[in-house]
C-alpha cells in the first residue's frame, strides 16, 4: 500500500504542473460501475445501449474496410486493371506504402488534438484528394508516387483514432468482446468489398475507379458521427 500510495502521489504531482485536481467522487463512481459478467456477450447483447453500438461500429468498419482493403492489397491490380504497366503499377503501390510511416509519424504528435470521430472524414477527404489528383497526374511517374502517398496515408489515418473509439464504446467488462465483434467481422467487408467492385473497374476511367474505391470511406465517415463522443471522458461515463 505505501508503495502504491508514492506511485499514486506522483503522478498527482506531475498533474497539478497543468492544474488543479479536484477530489474523486468514489461514491458516484462506485453506483455507475456494474457488476462484471462471466459472459461478456450477454453483457452487450442484452443491452440496447451496447446493441446499437454493436450495429454501428460493425457497419463502420465493414464498409471503411472496403477502401483500406482495396488500396492496401489490390492497388497494383487496381492500377493494371486501368491500363497501367504492370511494372510501374507496382512501383506507384511500393511507393505508395511511405504514406504509412508519413501517417504514422503525423498522427503521433495530432492524433489527440480531435475528437475521435472527426478523424474519419479528414481521412476521406485526403483519400479523395489523393484519387483526384493520381487521375489527373497522367503519364507523371513522379506526380503518381506523390499521390500514391498521399493515398496511402489517407486511407490509414482514421484507423488508430478509430480504434481508441471503438474500444472506448464498450464497456471495461467486455471491451474486448465488443472490438473483437466489430472490427474482427469488419474485416469480412474489406474482403467481400473488394470481390463486388473489382468486376467493374476495368470498365471506368481512372478518376471513376478511385473514387468508387474511395466513397466508402466517405459513407464510413458519415456513419461514426453517431457513434459517441469519448475524448477526454471517463469511460465509466462512456459505457457504465
Amino acid at each position: 500500500m505505501e508503495e502504491a500510495d508514492k506511485v499514486v502521489r506522483q503522478m498527482e504531482l506531475r498533474a497539478e504542473r497543468h492544474g488543479p485536481l479536484s477530489e474523486p467522487v468514489v461514491e458516484d463512481a462506485a453506483r455507475r460501475i456494474t457488476p462484471p459478467s462471466k459472459v461478456p456477450y450477454r453483457d452487450l447483447f442484452s443491452s440496447p445501449l451496447y446493441r446499437r453500438r454493436l450495429l454501428l461500429l460493425f457497419l463502420m468498419w465493414f464498409i471503411g474496410y472496403i477502401t483500406v482493403y482495396a488500396y492496401a492489397s489490390g492497388f497494383t491490380s487496381v492500377l493494371t486493371s486501368l491500363e497501367y504497366p504492370p511494372p510501374e503499377a507496382g512501383v506507384i503501390a511500393a511507393v505508395g506504402t511511405f504514406g504509412f510511416v508519413a501517417e504514422a509519424v503525423i498522427m503521433s504528435f495530432y492524433v489527440e488534438r480531435l475528437e475521435r470521430r472527426y478523424w474519419l472524414p479528414i481521412a476521406a477527404v485526403v483519400t479523395l484528394i489523393g484519387a483526384f489528383l493520381i487521375a489527373l497526374a497522367g503519364t507523371s511517374i513522379v506526380v503518381s508516387f506523390v499521390e500514391a502517398i498521399l493515398i496511402f496515408a489517407g486511407f490509414n489515418l482514421w484507423v488508430s483514432p478509430t480504434y481508441a473509439l471503438t474500444a472506448e464504446s464498450f464497456p471495461t467488462r467486455a471491451r474486448t468482446t465488443g472490438f473483437a465483434l466489430v472490427d474482427g467481422a469488419g474485416h469480412i467487408g474489406g474482403g467481400i468489398g473488394v470481390l463486388v467492385i473489382a468486376p467493374f473497374l476495368p470498365h471506368m476511367s481512372i478518376l471513376a475507379a478511385l473514387l468508387l474505391i474511395s466513397v466508402f470511406l466517405g459513407i464510413a465517415a458519415i456513419l461514426v458521427q453517431f457513434t459517441p463522443h469519448t475524448r477526454n471522458r471517463p469511460l465509466d461515463q462512456i459505457s457504465p
